[in-house]
């Protein structure tokens, strides 16, 4: 037996817990122990026998989950039968991973775990791409599926959507795969999964029920959600060091990620303090008042400081991490402070970024701490705590930053930002439009596409209530589209608009039918650039004649007036504006498609041949 916590071994027979693991609960931990870690007291217990599906259910609700996103299929029947028992809402997606998507959008806007539930299999293996999506953006997505009997004969037999190792798909993706082997271990399963996802870093986490143990009957006892974890102690004397460091900084630049996003008014009063620009990235986007932008933000009864800015000041660069003029900045800084992020390269599109010699990161999770580049400052903690703790000591630097540095790069920036979203300047002069003309927040749902990190990160003008959704880590194709309709699940008050290019959504095209079933009010954009606009442009840059990029499309207005969508074609700012004020108002799906004027577009709807 293992250990001295209420679980089974791993399959790895490795440390508690492994930094990746499959967990198959057993039944022989002394009840002592499962009581004070896991059970409910004695006295408000309630045991009866059920189903493993219905255990789970009631599991589910138990920790506050009031709708999944789900397909039935013949080895989950109990599960659904459960779900429905319970009360709990079940939205159906078209297809698993678009399924994933969903929750990963809910997930993000609510704040809150979300629930995929799939059949065994292929079912689960579809879900797979959208948690490996969850896994990179940090999202508390949980996917729940049956796998094969723990009676299992053997494998290679001939059942019905047979996997050699469903789990260890999964675990080869998450840092949570649990497996149970009985009913009565899932309330205890669900809580432990409930745990991982949301102590420290969120993440997603998986759950496999075999076949045998979802139809069984066994005693059901409830398990209450456990406890986070205790906040982690700042470490003061680091952030002490850190501060000195920082104080002889002439040029101190502020890098935020998605980590960061309940910190944000303490991050703009450090940098007013410092004179440091912040530089934002897709899952920060809208956080910080833009340079530029925002000026006219500013408090006229505020001097300036030395540095070019007052503290009222706006101080964000934007999302610029695939811009040129950021490495330029980023060699010039003489000191980095990374909030909540991991500095990823597919954020800043350079796997050998060049930093100055002061880097101080703040993360809650101490393998971010490290990844892609080496602190001389590590502090592992809430970053809300750590900048708090560092505003009570923050003291003026002890050289004045060089003057102007806030704005130095400003007229570059907004030169380079226009070379790129010149040709989206349609699409985000409407959003932009439309933005200003609305009082509720706005989320905007981005694709993998160039009129997502040419056009809407570089040209939308968000705000602190606002969100922008992005599949940064994994960068996966057709995620606008169900990721918006969770958005709207998850903020029913918001308007929510989905942005997507004409390649990247037919990999989701059918999750339109959910939008309509459920009366889900979502603008869908669709961009059309003749294909995939971005890999024809790689293409070219190498010198390589396009290949396998200029895609037959359908007529996505008359696919989506089949589903049951009012959708339109149009073809300049004024007039999307206008459609969306219109979808607004009629308070339902609708779908607008747009033509993208690049070069790249261009190129492939004149030369159809380069689809081959």
């Amino acid at each position: 037996m293992c250990g001295s916590l209420p679980r089974a071994c791993s399959d790895r027979n490795g440390p508690w817990p492994p930094s990746a693991r499959v967990t198959t609960w057993t039944s022989d931990t002394p009840p002592h122990r499962l009581h004070s870690v896991y059970s409910t007291p004695p006295s408000e217990r309630t045991t009866m026998n059920t189903t493993g599906g219905r255990q789970l259910a009631a599991a589910l609700k138990a920790h506050g989950i009031e709708q999944v996103f789900g397909i039935p299929g013949t080895h989950n029947l109990e599960i659904f039968a459960g779900l429905h028992s319970e009360g709990i809402r079940i939205i159906t997606p078209r297809h698993e991973q678009g399924g994933g998507y969903a929750a990963d959008g809910f997930a993000r806007v609510s704040g809150k775990p979300a629930v995929l539930i799939t059949t065994t299999g292929p079912a689960a293996l579809n879900a797979a791409t959208a948690m490996l999506q969850a896994h990179s953006d940090s999202v508390p997505v949980l996917l729940i599926s049956p796998g094969m009997p723990v009676r299992h004969p053997g494998l290679g037999n001939g059942l019905l959507h047979e996997v050699r190792s469903q789990s260890g798909v999964f675990e080869s993706i998450l840092d949570t795969s649990v497996r149970v082997t009985s009913p009565s271990e899932i309330p205890r399963a669900v809580a432990h999964v409930f745990a991982d996802m949301t102590a420290g870093r969120t993440k997603p986490a998986y759950l496999e029920i075999p076949l045998d143990v979802i139809e069984e009957e066994g005693p059901y006892t409830p398990v209450q959600p456990l406890p986070n974890e205790l906040g982690l102690p700042v470490d003061r004397l680091t952030l002490l060091a850190a501060n000195e460091a920082l104080r002889k900084a002439q040029k101190p630049l502020i890098i935020v990620g998605g980590g960061a996003r309940e910190a944000q008014w303490i991050v703009e009063e450090i940098a007013g303090e410092l004179g440091a620009p912040i530089v934002e990235t897709s899952s920060s986007l809208g956080l910080f008042r833009q340079i530029g932008w925002d000026e006219d933000e500013e408090d006229e009864e505020d001097e300036d400081d030395e540095w070019g800015g007052t503290r009222t000041s706006p101080y964000g660069l934007g999302a610029i991490g695939g811009l040129e003029v950021f490495h330029k900045i980023l060699g010039e800084a003489d000191a980095l402070i990374a909030i909540g992020t991991e500095l990823a390269p597919s954020e800043f599109w350079d796997p050998d970024m060049k930093l100055p010699e002061t880097v101080v990161r703040i993360d809650i999770d101490r393998h971010r701490l490290i990844a892609n580049a080496s602190p001389s400052h590590a502090l592992l903690a809430d970053a809300e705590e750590v900048l708090e703790d560092w505003s009570m000591i923050l003291r003026e630097p002890e050289e004045w930053v060089e003057p102007g540095w806030r704005t130095k790069f400003a007229e570059e920036i907004e030169a380079e930002r226009a070379k790129w979203h010149a040709p989206f300047a349609p699409l985000t002069d409407a959003l932009n439009a439309h933005h200003e003309s609305i009082e509720e927040p706005m989320v905007i749902v981005g694709d993998s596409t160039m009129a997502c990190y040419y056009g809407v990160q570089l040209g939308v003008r968000l705000t602190r209530k606002d969100r922008y959704l992005y599949p940064a880590g994994a960068g996966t194709l057709g995620y606008s589209i169900p990721a918006a309709i969770g958005a709207k699940l998850a903020a029913p008050d918001s308007e929510v608009i989905a942005v997507a290019g004409d390649g990247g959504s037919m990999f989701t095209i059918q999750e339109l039918m959910a939008a309509v079933e459920h009366q889900l009010a979502v603008s869908f954009i669709i961009v059309d650039n003749g294909g995939y606009g971005e890999i024809a442009r790689e293409m070219l840059e190498r010198g390589d004649e396009p290949t396998a990029v200029a895609l037959g499309r359908p007529d996505f207005v008359a696919l989506a007036r089949s589903l049951g969508m009012e959708a339109q074609k149009v073809t300049d700012a004024a007039e999307l504006a206008a459609g969306l004020a219109e979808a607004r108002k009629a308070q339902a799906p609708r779908l607008f498609l747009m033509d993208e004027h690049s070069p790249t577009a261009e190129y492939l709807v004149n030369n159809p041949q380069f689809g081959k």
